[in-house]
């Protein structure tokens, strides 16, 4: 057997190692991921709050191993392969540079927990809930459907607004009366109609309030905040605002509309 055909054979047969190298790389990180997420499922103690990105992770992780281990099967002598790769480093560096720093970033919003999936936020004027949080980007899905990639480095840098740092928000809801209205009484009805809203959250620090903002051009304004669960809060609105209006017509008081009243001054016109 002559020097090319042991060559031919030689480089057969480490490229046919480093396939199989890669497929176990690939099996492996499957099988962890698997077996965290049963883990997790198990254990309450074990939390995982970033499924999506883990599995990135460790497929990054078991390639970065496995293209190591193939390049060192592939190359008995480094010594040509590191000597290219330092000569061309810069140029790489460059290239990389915005990915490697999105990269970092990434990894910092993780462990820092800044964000995690399924979570409710404003990112960048862009608000919605955290599709998938990968290591160099977030995949943030609207509220109306659509699908917004911000790099990691944005995110980071940015203003980050969590809209459920509990379970429990407060809303508000503004009504107005008319100006021959007894505000006594109105505001004794308006304290009624929330507080008989029987999904109302409230203890000694939640309490609801019934404040004065202003006289409108054709009413008396009042603004209601109160405080409510993650799962009422949108509907909570609409039922407060339907007891209101009916207490409000039981006991005659007018909610205006903007109206505009004319005077005529008798006078004759040159």
């Amino acid at each position: 057997m002559n020097e090319t055909t042991a060559a031919i054979i030689s480089w057969i047969v480490r490229i046919g190692i480093s396939f199989i190298i890669f497929i176990v790389a690939k099996m492996l990180s499957g099988i962890i991921y698997k077996t965290m997420l049963k883990l997790s499922e198990k254990n309450s103690k074990i939390n995982l709050q970033y499924k999506k990105t883990m599995k990135t992770l460790l497929d990054i992780g078991l390639y970065t191993l496995a293209i190591f281990i193939i390049v060192s099967v592939l190359f008995k002598n480094l010594a040509p392969v590191l000597a290219g790769l330092g000569a061309s480093s810069i140029i790489i560096g460059f290239a990389i540079k915005e990915p490697f720093e999105n990269l970092i970033c990434g990894i910092l919003i993780m462990v820092n927990k800044l964000i995690i999936e399924g979570e409710a936020v404003e990112i960048n004027g862009n608000s919605g809930s955290i599709s998938e949080i990968k290591l160099n980007h977030v995949i943030l899905k609207t509220w109306d459907g659509k699908l917004i990639n911000i790099p990691s480095k944005s995110v980071w840098s940015s203003t980050v607004t969590h809209f459920w740092p509990e379970n429990i928000r407060r809303n508000e809801i503004s009504v107005g009366v008319a100006y021959d209205t007894d505000l006594n009484k109105a505001m004794k009805i308006l304290e009624e109609s929330v507080n008989s809203y029987e999904k109302l959250y409230s203890d000694d620090s939640h309490k609801p309030m019934i404040l004065f903002t202003g006289y409108g051009s054709s009413s008396i304004d009042f603004i209601i905040r109160y405080w409510a669960e993650r799962e009422n809060y949108i509907t909570s609105t609409t039922e407060i605002a339907k007891i209101i209006k009916t207490k409000f017509d039981e006991n005659n008081i007018e909610i205006p509309f903007n109206q505009l009243d004319l005077h005529i001054k008798d006078g004759n016109i040159q």
